[in-house]
């Protein structure tokens, strides 16, 4: 199944050559990368698949990953997220993101690792908060339980929700790291530059995720850092003339805040 997310760009003769036997699915608008994920997710569950995976465009697979992920979920109970450890493409001896840690600080987590040359501190499987949805396996069990990917967060931080939802009905997410994958990382908004819509998605996201996950010691952590992070992000972009960046920033917060609607075509996403 070949998902044309609102670009209109492949014709069925293009995807036929590319890959015989596979599917054109077109949709008119742009759904984001929760929304379109999920159209390939009903797919594969329509088709019986015990296991979905989720790669980003920008992400390519060493040999074995696939096998280990599905290896590593079969051999514990009740596990709903798998994740690669990602290597950055243009360097592959260090790590993009070994897996991802929930801190309801400013960027709401952390990529564990990030930037940090591969060794032994990550060469085990573990339990952790979150995988990235760049290089993540999904079992059918928990789709069936927990649901699809929340199409509200439209991209960004939807991989964190998923995760969070699934570990608060008990199952387990687990970092592999003998399932190695190479990302780039921004392919897809990268071109916008410091008014880059990540800006505005980030912040929007991490409001929506925190009304739907946080309790009140989380809330206080979260607007405390928020509050003292960005007037020193104002004068920091406001120097290198990207003012843009930070109101891109306060409309995401404010518009998380007061359950606004995403503005699609003011962020140049339809």
């Amino acid at each position: 199944m070949v998902i044309d997310n609102g670009t209109g760009a492949l014709a069925r003769a293009e995807v036929a050559a590319a890959a015989p036997g596979a599917e054109l699915l077109a949709v008119p608008e742009n759904l984001g990368f929760a929304g379109g994920a999920n159209l390939g997710i009903r797919h594969a569950l329509a088709a019986d698949a015990d296991f979905v995976l989720l790669l980003n465009n920008d992400a390519t697979v060493e040999p074995g990953c696939l096998g280990e992920l599905v290896r590593t979920a079969r051999g514990r109970e009740r596990v709903a997220a798998v994740g690669a450890k990602v290597l950055a493409a243009d360097d592959p001896g260090r790590l993009w993101a070994a897996y991802g840690r929930l801190t309801y600080r400013a960027a709401l987590v952390e990529l564990v690792g990030h930037g940090e040359p591969d060794g032994p501190r990550f060469a085990a499987v573990e339990e952790v908060d979150w995988v990235p949805g760049c290089a993540m396996l999904l079992a059918r069990t928990a789709l069936e339980e927990v649901g699809l990917l929340d199409e509200r967060f439209f991209a960004y931080h939807e991989d964190v929700d998923w995760c969070t939802s699934a570990r608060a009905r008990g199952f387990r997410v687990l970092f592999a790291p003998q399932a190695r994958a190479l990302h780039r990382g921004g392919a897809s908004l990268a071109p916008h530059g410091h008014a880059s819509p990540v800006r505005y998605l980030s912040a929007r996201n991490t409001v929506l995720f925190a009304r739907k996950h946080a309790r009140a010691r989380e809330w206080g952590r979260l607007a405390l850092t928020v509050t003292a992070s960005l007037p020193f992000e104002y004068v920091r972009r406001s120097r290198r003339g990207e003012g843009r960046a930070v109101r891109l920033l306060l409309r995401g917060y404010l518009d998380g805040l007061l359950g606004r609607d995403l503005p699609h075509r003011a962020l140049g996403l339809r």
